[in-house]
């Protein structure tokens, strides 16, 4: 996904994983700050049920 929105506007609606976060320095070159969302992350919140823990991603 490309715009103009950063870590902080995102949010999960509909199970989506946020993007990583990439910098356009100065000289031209990018420099990835922050990685994509696995689904791992987006699951690692959640403690209702036990079939989650052994999950493989």
């Amino acid at each position: 996904d490309t715009g103009a929105h950063g870590y902080a506007m995102g949010y999960n609606y509909n199970g989506k994983l946020k993007s990583a976060e990439l910098l356009l320095k100065e000289d031209g070159s990018v420099r990835m700050i922050r990685r994509a969302e696995t689904p791992k992350d987006y699951f690692a919140t959640f403690d209702f049920c036990d079939i989650l823990k052994n999950m493989k991603y």
